[in-house]
């Protein structure tokens, strides 16, 4: 989903990241993005030093409902603040995708290494099974991410909103 590039290149990526430069420096930043959600009451926030998390209340939240994860950091090329932003599922959805991918990858590698052993030694082995069965695991839990991502769609366009209109025409480079 390109919020603000021109040419959308990475069609696979599942928590798009995008990046801004503000004006504002950092306090500035976390005290304006705490007075927009007091403000708004679609979206709920929360700051971890100089991170702040952008979310959904939880009576409208589903197990895809995403969040704004907004970064914050000294703009070491001028002034005011670099803010690098991910939009992705909660932590535990997505260590759950992480856990499984990895899962497959490590038993693939295990069972393929056999499977290959027994070939070359000449016997029938049912493990180079694995390559296969695994690539189409693989590919069903990235659809299911996918379509997950979808789900929580509508719910993404309120973090983002809430995030530009706070800083408003402050924003003076958007990547």
């Amino acid at each position: 989903m390109p919020f603000n590039k021109k040419e959308h290149k990475n069609l696979i990526e599942i928590r798009p990241r995008f990046r801004l430069i503000t004006t504002f420096e950092i306090p500035e930043v976390l005290k304006i993005l705490q007075d927009s959600i007091r403000l708004d009451d679609t979206v709920v926030g929360k700051q971890v030093h100089d991170i702040f998390y952008l979310d959904i209340p939880i009576n409208n939240r589903h197990y895809w409902s995403p969040e704004l994860r907004v970064s914050l950091e000294k703009n070491e090329a001028g002034e005011g603040t670099f803010i690098r932003c991910v939009i992705g599922p909660r932590h535990s959805v997505w260590l759950m995708f992480i856990f499984i991918c990895g899962f497959l990858s490590v038993m693939t590698l295990f069972g393929g290494m056999y499977g290959l052993a027994q070939w070359n030694l000449g016997h029938g082995s049912g493990w180079l099974w694995c390559f296969p069965i695994a690539f189409v695991l693989i590919m069903g839990v990235y659809i299911i991410a996918k379509l997950g991502q979808r789900t929580g769609r509508d719910q993404m366009l309120p973090l983002i909103s809430v995030l530009y209109n706070a800083l408003g025409d402050h924003i003076t480079e958007r990547k």
